[in-house]
Protein backbone atom coordinates (compact mmCIF):
# COMPACT_ATOMS: atom_id res chain seq x y z
CA UNK A 1 0.00 0.00 0.00
CA UNK A 2 1.50 3.11 -1.02
CA UNK A 3 1.82 6.00 1.34
CA UNK A 4 1.63 9.84 1.13
CA UNK A 5 -0.08 12.87 2.07
CA UNK A 6 -2.23 14.94 -0.05
CA UNK A 7 -2.91 18.35 0.25
CA UNK A 8 -2.48 19.99 3.32
CA UNK A 9 -4.77 22.41 2.94
CA UNK A 10 -8.31 22.62 4.63
CA UNK A 11 -10.94 23.07 2.07
CA UNK A 12 -14.42 23.59 3.39
CA UNK A 13 -13.53 22.57 6.76
CA UNK A 14 -12.31 19.00 5.56
CA UNK A 15 -8.53 17.55 5.01
CA UNK A 16 -8.18 14.96 2.92
CA UNK A 17 -5.84 12.23 2.99
CA UNK A 18 -4.96 9.36 1.53
CA UNK A 19 -3.19 6.93 4.01
CA UNK A 20 -1.22 8.88 6.00
CA UNK A 21 2.80 8.41 5.98
CA UNK A 22 4.61 8.42 9.19
CA UNK A 23 6.84 11.45 8.10
CA UNK A 24 3.66 13.36 7.12
CA UNK A 25 2.35 15.92 9.75
CA UNK A 26 -0.15 14.50 12.00
CA UNK A 27 -3.96 16.43 11.43
CA UNK A 28 -5.33 18.48 13.52
CA UNK A 29 -9.11 18.24 14.00
CA UNK A 30 -10.67 21.46 15.75
CA UNK A 31 -14.20 21.44 14.76
CA UNK A 32 -13.82 24.72 13.31
CA UNK A 33 -11.08 25.13 10.67
CA UNK A 34 -10.80 21.40 10.33
CA UNK A 35 -14.16 19.52 10.64
CA UNK A 36 -13.64 16.27 8.36
CA UNK A 37 -10.66 14.05 8.38
CA UNK A 38 -11.16 11.64 5.40
CA UNK A 39 -8.90 9.15 4.55
CA UNK A 40 -9.07 7.04 1.24
CA UNK A 41 -7.18 3.91 0.65
CA UNK A 42 -6.99 0.63 -1.84
CA UNK A 43 -5.87 -2.24 0.43
CA UNK A 44 -4.93 -5.66 -1.47
CA UNK A 45 -7.48 -8.59 -0.82
CA UNK A 46 -7.00 -10.51 2.52
CA UNK A 47 -8.14 -13.24 4.53
CA UNK A 48 -8.19 -13.33 8.11
CA UNK A 49 -10.41 -16.00 9.17
CA UNK A 50 -8.06 -18.32 9.80
CA UNK A 51 -6.88 -15.68 12.70
CA UNK A 52 -9.90 -15.68 14.86
CA UNK A 53 -9.47 -19.68 15.61
CA UNK A 54 -5.84 -19.13 16.27
CA UNK A 55 -6.93 -16.26 19.00
CA UNK A 56 -9.72 -18.04 20.33
CA UNK A 57 -7.74 -21.31 20.84
CA UNK A 58 -4.98 -19.37 23.12
CA UNK A 59 -8.06 -17.27 24.35
CA UNK A 60 -11.13 -18.75 24.40
CA UNK A 61 -13.33 -15.89 25.89
CA UNK A 62 -12.17 -14.07 22.45
CA UNK A 63 -9.72 -11.43 24.05
CA UNK A 64 -7.38 -11.84 21.14
CA UNK A 65 -5.03 -9.66 20.41
CA UNK A 66 -5.60 -5.60 19.98
CA UNK A 67 -6.29 -4.62 16.67
CA UNK A 68 -5.85 -0.90 17.36
CA UNK A 69 -2.01 -1.92 17.26
CA UNK A 70 -1.66 -3.50 13.71
CA UNK A 71 -0.37 -2.01 10.51
CA UNK A 72 -0.31 -2.26 7.24
CA UNK A 73 -0.75 -3.93 4.76
CA UNK A 74 -3.73 -5.74 7.49
CA UNK A 75 -4.71 -2.14 8.68
CA UNK A 76 -5.06 1.43 7.74
CA UNK A 77 -5.09 4.31 9.99
CA UNK A 78 -5.92 7.79 10.29
CA UNK A 79 -4.09 9.86 13.20
CA UNK A 80 -4.89 13.01 14.26
CA UNK A 81 -4.59 15.09 17.38
CA UNK A 82 -8.29 16.25 18.54
CA UNK A 83 -7.71 20.55 19.46
CA UNK A 84 -11.64 21.65 19.81
CA UNK A 85 -11.67 25.13 18.75
CA UNK A 86 -13.28 27.86 21.34
CA UNK A 87 -16.49 27.49 21.90
CA UNK A 88 -16.80 24.41 19.27
CA UNK A 89 -18.57 21.35 21.03
CA UNK A 90 -20.39 17.73 20.57
CA UNK A 91 -19.66 14.16 19.80
CA UNK A 92 -17.19 12.96 17.64
CA UNK A 93 -17.87 10.89 14.88
CA UNK A 94 -16.19 7.42 12.97
CA UNK A 95 -17.08 5.81 9.92
CA UNK A 96 -15.55 3.50 7.37
CA UNK A 97 -17.16 2.38 4.13
CA UNK A 98 -16.48 0.32 1.51
CA UNK A 99 -18.59 -0.93 -2.22
CA UNK A 100 -18.55 -4.73 -1.63
CA UNK A 101 -21.05 -6.09 0.70
CA UNK A 102 -18.98 -9.23 1.23
CA UNK A 103 -16.20 -7.77 2.49
CA UNK A 104 -15.39 -7.65 6.09
CA UNK A 105 -13.67 -4.15 7.33
CA UNK A 106 -13.45 -3.23 11.48
CA UNK A 107 -13.70 0.18 13.00
CA UNK A 108 -11.37 0.95 15.90
CA UNK A 109 -10.89 4.09 17.57
CA UNK A 110 -7.30 4.71 19.60
CA UNK A 111 -6.01 7.03 21.95
CA UNK A 112 -1.91 6.94 20.88
CA UNK A 113 0.77 7.69 23.63
CA UNK A 114 3.94 6.79 23.02
CA UNK A 115 3.49 5.40 19.42
CA UNK A 116 1.64 2.90 20.90
CA UNK A 117 -2.59 2.79 20.22
CA UNK A 118 -4.99 1.08 22.76
CA UNK A 119 -8.59 0.98 21.89
CA UNK A 120 -11.37 3.12 23.17
CA UNK A 121 -14.26 1.91 21.12
CA UNK A 122 -14.54 -0.95 18.14
CA UNK A 123 -16.84 -1.87 15.92
CA UNK A 124 -16.54 -5.32 14.48
CA UNK A 125 -19.68 -5.83 12.28
CA UNK A 126 -20.04 -8.82 10.53
CA UNK A 127 -21.99 -7.52 7.34
CA UNK A 128 -22.78 -4.38 5.33
CA UNK A 129 -20.69 -2.11 3.67
CA UNK A 130 -20.04 0.06 6.54
CA UNK A 131 -19.29 0.86 10.25
CA UNK A 132 -19.73 4.23 12.34
CA UNK A 133 -18.61 5.06 15.72
CA UNK A 134 -19.89 7.95 17.68
CA UNK A 135 -18.08 8.96 20.76
CA UNK A 136 -20.25 11.36 23.41
CA UNK A 137 -18.84 15.11 23.85
CA UNK A 138 -15.92 14.55 26.74
CA UNK A 139 -14.77 11.23 25.69
CA UNK A 140 -11.74 12.33 23.55
CA UNK A 141 -9.24 14.84 25.54
CA UNK A 142 -8.58 17.57 23.96
CA UNK A 143 -4.36 17.98 22.60
CA UNK A 144 -4.36 14.13 22.62
CA UNK A 145 -3.49 12.01 19.33
CA UNK A 146 -5.96 9.82 18.53
CA UNK A 147 -6.37 7.20 15.45
CA UNK A 148 -8.93 5.74 13.49
CA UNK A 149 -8.00 2.46 12.56
CA UNK A 150 -9.59 -0.22 9.94
CA UNK A 151 -8.29 -3.76 9.84
CA UNK A 152 -9.22 -5.04 6.71
CA UNK A 153 -10.20 -8.52 7.70
CA UNK A 154 -11.82 -10.42 4.83
CA UNK A 155 -11.69 -8.08 1.84
CA UNK A 156 -11.63 -8.43 -1.92
CA UNK A 157 -9.41 -5.78 -3.83
CA UNK A 158 -11.81 -3.10 -2.35
CA UNK A 159 -12.14 1.23 -1.95
CA UNK A 160 -11.92 2.37 1.55
CA UNK A 161 -13.14 5.45 2.73
CA UNK A 162 -12.71 6.54 6.41
CA UNK A 163 -13.91 9.37 8.27
CA UNK A 164 -13.37 11.16 11.42
CA UNK A 165 -15.92 14.29 12.00
CA UNK A 166 -15.37 16.69 14.79
CA UNK A 167 -18.98 17.84 15.44
CA UNK A 168 -20.14 14.66 14.71
CA UNK A 169 -21.45 14.35 10.90
CA UNK A 170 -23.06 11.05 11.25
CA UNK A 171 -25.51 9.35 13.53
CA UNK A 172 -24.91 5.50 15.14
CA UNK A 173 -28.46 4.09 14.49
CA UNK A 174 -30.05 1.97 17.86
CA UNK A 175 -32.14 -0.55 16.50
CA UNK A 176 -31.03 -3.37 18.69
CA UNK A 177 -30.93 -3.25 22.65
CA UNK A 178 -27.82 -1.93 23.98
CA UNK A 179 -27.73 -5.26 26.52
CA UNK A 180 -27.37 -7.28 23.64
CA UNK A 181 -25.50 -5.02 20.97
CA UNK A 182 -22.99 -5.24 23.49
CA UNK A 183 -22.14 -8.75 23.03
CA UNK A 184 -22.32 -8.71 18.98
CA UNK A 185 -22.06 -5.45 17.25
CA UNK A 186 -24.95 -4.79 15.61
CA UNK A 187 -25.90 -0.90 15.58
CA UNK A 188 -22.39 0.07 14.55
CA UNK A 189 -22.83 -1.61 11.17
CA UNK A 190 -26.31 -0.89 10.38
Amino acid sequence: MKLRLLTAAAVSGSLALTVTGAHAATPVLDGKKVKTLTLSASPAAQDHDADLVTDLAKDPLGGGPDRAQCTAPRCGALTFVYKPAKGVKGSTGFRISWATPGDDMDLYVAEVVKGQRSTLAHCGATGGTSETLVLPAGTLVAGHTYALVTDYYRITSDKLTAQVSFPSAVTAKTTVPASVDQFGPVDCGL
